[in-house]
């Protein structure tokens, strides 16, 4: 582009000021910032190096009136800290501020339809384009009353997208518990132990599904999972509750939280990780590789799963919905030093009293 533009503005860049570095009427840029026909792409092309250049940000509420939408999406997320939730929320956050749509979110207390409805009813009062519903509630979906004209994004599995209207990218949470099993049982143990989440969140229910499908592919004994809540102590507990059974070598832990108590109780009931018994988790969360034993794990790409989905819904509201509208992502198996194979001389498990 040419050198006309001003590098240090005391104000933000504004339509004339594109049109001006780029040659072109204010209209011509309207037709290029809304993507409009009847522009040619050497023209298109120049407009776009402007706003580039000049760092303009159409403004979306003047946007709205000329197309009648309201560039307004709500979430709905249980209010929580556990990892997954919450790099979700961050990236549909970043990705409405980046495609100028503004976000209202509102959180619930659990997954269950007397607490997502209000939920529902208050966004679409607030005249949002679409929803997006972040984990758990694919289990409450059919009980919910969805308005036709907004469109519904769950971060969740895809058997939920079969309602006309409805988009749904997930991680194969089922498919990644199954690698995370496999792993063990690859490395000699006879079974594999499972700590599950809380009974009543379908991530918890896909990973069970994967564990158990792993060990019936393998043939080996499967025994009855310990439950926890996705905390550490709960995972602690959970442990303490297996501590002594002699075939207890190897657990798959539904998440890394949960893995961090476990790995706790084995070390304090004089146990070693892996000497003892090897330790699986589920997320890859930051701290898991700098932990005095970096704990092997499953990964989620959060971002990129949250990037992906929303591409797709924005896609959705201009007008060129995806073919398929459910993706599945795969998760990755990172391994690191809490699994190995079981040792020879493994002292026998005594009961903790």
């Amino acid at each position: 582009m040419s050198g006309n533009a001003s590098v240090h503005r005391l104000r933000p860049a504004s339509m004339t000021d594109v049109a001006t570095l780029a040659g072109v009427s204010q209209k011509t840029v309207s037709r290029v910032v809304n993507d409009e026909p009847h522009v040619t792409e050497a023209v298109r092309a120049r407009v776009l190096e402007a706003i580039d250049e000049l760092g303009f940000r159409p403004n979306a509420a003047a946007r709205s009136l000329k197309s009648q939408r309201s560039r307004r999406i709500g979430l709905i997320t249980i209010g929580t800290d556990l990892y997954g939730p919450t790099s979700m929320l961050t990236g549909v956050e970043q990705a409405c501020r980046a495609n100028g749509y503004s976000l209202a979110i509102v959180r619930t207390v659990a997954a269950t339809a007397s607490e997502l409805q209000p939920a529902v009813d208050s966004l679409v009062g607030q005249d949002v384009e679409a929803i997006v519903f972040s984990e758990p509630v694919e289990n409450q979906m059919d009980q919910l009353r969805l308005p036709q004209g907004v469109t519904v994004l769950t971060l969740g599995p895809p058997d939920v997208a079969d309602r006309e209207n409805t988009l749904a990218v997930g991680l194969d949470e089922s498919g990644a518990a199954f690698a995370a099993t496999d792993h063990l049982l690859a490395l000699g143990h006879e079974t594999v132990w499972h700590i599950a989440g809380p009974a009543d969140w379908t991530s918890s229910s896909r990973r069970l599904a994967g564990w158990r499908a792993a060990l019936r592919d393998a043939g080996v004994a499967e025994h009855a999972p310990a439950e926890g809540d996705w905390s550490p102590q709960s995972g602690y507990e959970a442990m303490r509750s297996l501590l002594g059974r002699p075939d207890l070598t190897a657990v798959f832990v539904a998440n890394d939280q949960m893995a961090i108590g476990a790995m706790s109780a084995i070390q304090q009931h004089g146990l070693s990780v892996p000497g003892d018994v090897s330790i699986v988790g589920f997320d890859d969360m930051p701290i898991s590789a700098y932990l005095p034993t970096p704990l092997t794990t499953i990964r989620q790409d959060f971002d990129e799963a949250t990037r992906l989905a929303m591409h797709r819904l924005f896609r959705t509201l201009d007008g060129y919905p995806p073919a398929e509208r459910h993706r599945m992502l795969p998760g990755q198996l990172i391994t690191r030093a809490t699994s190995a194979p079981p040792s020879p001389e493994r002292s026998h498990l005594r009961p903790t009293g």
